[in-house]
C-alpha cells in the first residue's frame, strides 16, 4: 500500500514506532514486537548470525536476550516512498545469549509498508567502538 503521508509525517510516525519498539525491547513485550515486525523479517545480529522474526522473538521469549537500558545518541530517519530506513547509535546494556551488553552499537532498520502498516522488514546491529 503506497504512504500517502508527507515526508516529515511519516519521519514523525516512524520515530514513534521507533520509540514503542526500543520499550518493547526493554519490557520483553512479546505482543509489541509481534505487531511491529513483519513476518518476513531478517535480522543480522552484531556476530553475523541472521534470524527470521519467530528466531528473533524466541530469543526475547525464552530470556535469551534480555536488555535493561538502551539509550538513542544520534538518529536519521530516511523516507524513500514505502521504504524508511533509520540509522541510529545506541548504547544497550543487558545480555544476548551468555555474553554480556554493555556498550554502543550501530542498528540500521529497514521499515516497509506492509498492508496498511508499518513494520520492520529488515535489521542489523553492529558493535562500535568509543
Amino acid at each position: 500500500m503506497p504512504n500517502i503521508l508527507s515526508d516529515q509525517e511519516t519521519i514523525l510516525l516512524i520515530a514513534n514506532l521507533e520509540e514503542k519498539l526500543l520499550d518493547g525491547f526493554k519490557k520483553t513485550d512479546l505482543s509489541t514486537l509481534d505487531l511491529l515486525f513483519a513476518d518476513g523479517m531478517l535480522f543480522h545480529d552484531q556476530y553475523g548470525n541472521v534470524l527470521d522474526k519467530e528466531m528473533d522473538m524466541d530469543a526475547y521469549r525464552t530470556g535469551m536476550i534480555k536488555i535493561t537500558k538502551i539509550n538513542v545518541s544520534k538518529r536519521e530517519i530516511r523516507v524513500f516512498e514505502s521504504i524508511v530506513i533509520v540509522s541510529a547509535s545506541l548504547f544497550i546494556k543487558g545480555k544476548y545469549a551468555d555474553i554480556l551488553l554493555n556498550g554502543k552499537y550501530r542498528w540500521l532498520r529497514v521499515w516497509g509498508k506492509v498492508k496498511e502498516d508499518w513494520k520492520v522488514i529488515s535489521a542489523s546491529c553492529t558493535s562500535i567502538s568509543v
